[in-house]
């Protein structure tokens, strides 16, 4: 499952304004938001949106399914090149 939160960067350092709970060294992004145009925390639909935007979804099937499926629905082609 995706985590997200809101926070705020200050002095060099990103304060969240609520706990995650994520394991240590996990991957992160992050997107420094227009101050005009953040909604509060509160408001889950903006997370939805971000997830939306950066493309976050949650797959069960594991990474060697993945990659198997899409080596079978790539297609090559023969084509005689004339010179």
């Amino acid at each position: 499952m995706q985590n997200a939160a809101y926070g705020i960067f200050r002095k060099g350092q990103i304060i969240l304004d609520e706990p995650v709970t994520a394991p240590d060294e996990s991957s992160v992004i992050v997107v420094f938001l227009d101050t005009q145009k953040i909604v509060p925390a509160q408001n889950s639909n903006m997370l939805l949106r971000i997830f939306d935007t950066l493309g976050a979804w949650e797959d069960s099937k594991d990474a060697e399914t993945i990659i198997s499926e899409i080596e079978k629905s790539r297609v090559s082609k023969t084509v005689d090149i004339v010179i």
